[in-house]
């Protein structure tokens, strides 16, 4: 007769239960990497995708993020590219304005399963982009997506592109998102300074029509002059031309007004002193060697933007330049608000003699602290909202270039505000070409030596360690 093993049955029953204890702790591991995966699936791709690219090609600037933050209505962007044949470079990109906004989402449409789709949008075609906002719409297409650089193709005869996408595509959206049409009167008849491409562009892409207005010829401010902008004259207002402009500041309408303090115009600065502005009479001439370029006088300003909601427009880091400048001066005793939007440091000084100076050292008579270059005027009773940059040069575009846009950028967001609307800018393209990883040699020497060495000896060590404790178990 077969005696009965107790100390076997135990044993087997203590396999038993590690089994089994491996087995549920198997499929707890294997519950957790599951809904790991499904979480990091949910997360928006700017969590889970790390943009690595040279020119930064699917990091959204500041101008996007802003307009997508402040979307009210539901914006749904079409891809019209065939399954397989997808520009990853468009789908990223497009991954990431939806990262930023609940009210921007895309879909991708096939043209051969949808063959008819492209016909609903007028210039819509295989690789475009269809923006969709209610009954509104706008396209853009493949090749307002990249652009070569013709330059370089003449000169080296290289092909060089860059990724002009977001700025196409941040255009789109503003035009498309804008519930109502917007649009920009020029004032003419007085010597003032057409607008340049860098402006109109900035402009466009805001949503904003621009068209030109001769007081006197017209003989009365349009009903959809929704601002009006004064660019540098060099005349003052007729009395009849100020008649209209005063009637129309006092009665809610927006003015951008930049002035030429050379230039005598004493109805135009009426009209500004009804605002509660006035000159700050001198040139304004700037001591500290942060805010005006390097080797060029200091009357070329680089004031201080100062940060709020009509600035907004105005990408962080971007330079705005103001060349030969005049202060303006607030009176706050009324009934508007003063909003500082460029300003001097506060060691910079108003010369007051600059008609006869032949330096630019202070006199004792001349003040000095911080200046406004650029201030806005609000007036919340009757709805009227002024600017006044007091630069002549302010709006011309090698001005602009110097600083990267930035002066058009500003322009924008004063627009933008005047209307309360989402800001944006003219965004640069983002080069493809691909930089060279260079090590520097003192680099190379350290990874050599942590890698050959350091990391060979470290596992050595710890495999000696390991054993040592074993044995004394």
């Amino acid at each position: 007769m077969k005696k009965f093993d107790l100390k076997s049955m135990q044993g087997s029953k203590r396999t038993l239960r590690s089994g089994s204890y491996a087995a549920v702790l198997a499929m707890v591991v294997l519950a957790v990497v599951i809904l790991i995966n499904l979480v990091v699936q949910a997360l928006p791709s700017k969590w889970t995708e790390f943009d690595i690219s040279t020119s930064s090609l699917f990091t959204l600037s500041d101008t996007s993020k802003n307009l997508l933050h402040e979307l009210n209505s539901d914006v749904t962007a079409y891809y019209l590219a065939e399954s397989g044949q997808e520009d990853t470079n468009i789908t990223r990109l497009l991954d990431r304005y939806a990262d930023e906004s609940s009210h921007f989402s895309w879909q991708q449409r096939d043209p051969v399963l949808y063959p008819t789709f492209a016909q609903q949008y007028d210039g819509a075609a295989n690789g475009s982009v269809v923006l969709v906002c209610g009954d509104n719409y706008r396209v853009v297409g493949y090749n307002d997506m990249y652009q070569m650089d013709i330059e370089t193709y003449y000169t080296t005869g290289s092909q060089q592109y860059t990724f002009e996408a977001e700025n196409a595509l941040t255009s789109a959206l503003a035009q498309a998102s804008r519930t109502s049409a917007y649009k920009l009167y020029q004032l003419t008849g007085h010597g003032e300074l057409a607008l340049d491409s860098d402006f109109t562009d900035t402009l466009t892409n805001a949503g904003v029509t621009t068209e030109e207005l001769n007081l006197t010829t017209a003989g009365s401010i349009p009903d959809d002059a929704d601002s009006l902008l004064l660019n540098a004259p060099l005349a003052d207002l007729t009395e009849a031309e100020a008649a209209l402009l005063s009637d129309y500041v006092a009665n809610g309408g927006k003015l951008l007004a930049v002035t030429d303090f050379t230039t005598d115009t004493p109805r135009l600065d009426e009209i500004l002193q009804s605002c509660g502005m006035t000159r700050q009479d001198g040139l304004l001439i700037e001591a500290d060697a942060n805010h005006y370029p390097y080797g060029y006088p200091q009357t070329y300003l680089l004031p201080t933007v100062q940060s709020n909601e009509i600035t907004a427009g105005v990408g962080s880091g971007m330079m705005v330049y103001t060349p030969i400048a005049q202060g303006i001066v607030k009176h706050e005793d009324g009934d508007y608000t003063f909003t500082s939007l460029l300003s001097t440091s506060s060691t910079a000084y108003s010369m007051e003699n600059y008609a006869t100076a032949e330096t630019a050292q202070k006199a004792d008579t001349d003040p000095e602290g911080s200046f406004d270059v650029a201030l806005a005027a609000e007036n919340t009773t009757t709805g009227t909202r002024a600017v006044w940059i007091n630069c002549p040069n302010f709006l011309q575009g090698t001005i602009n270039q110097s600083v990267s846009g930035g002066n058009a950028q500003l322009l924008g967001s004063i627009v933008n505000w005047f209307d309360g609307e989402q800001t944006t800018a003219v965004i640069s393209g983002k080069s493809l070409s691909a930089a060279s990883l260079s090590v520097p040699n003192n680099m190379i020497v350290v990874l050599g030596v942590l890698f050959t060495l350091v990391l060979p000896i470290v596992c050595v060590v710890a495999g000696l360690v390991i054993c040592v404790i074993r044995r004394r178990r």
